[in-house]
């Protein structure tokens, strides 16, 4: 009996994927027949052809029910059904939409760092003005006698820096900081003067002016606070 024979009837069959003989002894007949089904194969389908063709080989197998008193020459395992796949993993659930947060719009630029609102206005006197700059910008800080004090940050320009001035210097002799609408630098008998003219909320107009005595940031800030406080 040809080995090739045999595995190639094997592999005919329906729902056979692959099979393999071996054989001891050159000429001898087949010590052992393994075969693979396809995955969608029936295996007592599968199983009762494979005895068969054994069968027509004069072999057997140990599933085909009684055996002889003499052991088969061969013999092959029960055809087993393939593994069955795993199960999918389950969906994640996913909570329900959640509608936007409605954003408002951004307040008005004011005065930040504030550590008490003014209530009427009012306060001691103006006692500090200090314009720090580092590499995000420039910060004006206005304090007063009272221990009051805001700050505002704004970028390296010279008009930006005025307006900041104001504001911080408005918001505590007014309670709300002004508007800046110019700034006028003179000299009176060879003494620099400062003029601002400034806005209140309620749109009232007041101008201050004061003379330069450390820098021109620090006159502006006495120019605002004459302006407001008369």
């Amino acid at each position: 009996m040809s080995v090739d024979t045999l595995r190639d009837e094997l592999l005919s069959l329906p729902g056979v994927a692959d099979a393999d003989v071996e054989i001891e002894v050159e000429g001898a007949a087949p010590a052992n027949v393994r075969v693979r089904l396809h995955p969608e194969a029936d295996p007592r389908s599968v199983g009762a052809d494979v005895q068969r063709v054994l069968a027509s080989h004069g072999m057997r197998s140990r599933v085909s029910g009684a055996e002889p008193a003499v052991a088969a020459p061969a013999a092959i395992p029960p055809v087993m059904p393939p593994p069955a796949e795993p199960p999918p993993p389950p969906r994640p659930v996913m909570p329900p939409p959640v509608p936007a947060p409605v954003v408002s719009p951004p307040p008005a630029p004011a005065p930040i760092g504030a550590e008490t609102a003014l209530a009427t206005g009012v306060v001691a006197n103006l006692a500090s003005l200090t314009v720090e700059e580092s590499q995000d910008g420039v910060t004006v800080v206005a304090t007063a006698t009272d221990g009051r004090r805001f700050s505002q940050r704004t970028v390296a320009a010279e008009d930006a820096v005025a307006a900041a001035v104001v504001a911080v210097v408005g918001a505590l002799a007014d309670g709300r900081p002004p508007r800046l609408l110019t700034t006028l630098l003179g000299t009176a008998e060879g003494t620099e003067v400062v003029t601002v003219l400034v806005e209140r909320v309620d749109a009232t107009r007041v101008a201050g002016a004061a003379v330069v005595k450390a820098g021109r940031p620090y006159a502006v800030a006495r120019a605002t606070w004459s302006a407001l406080r008369s």
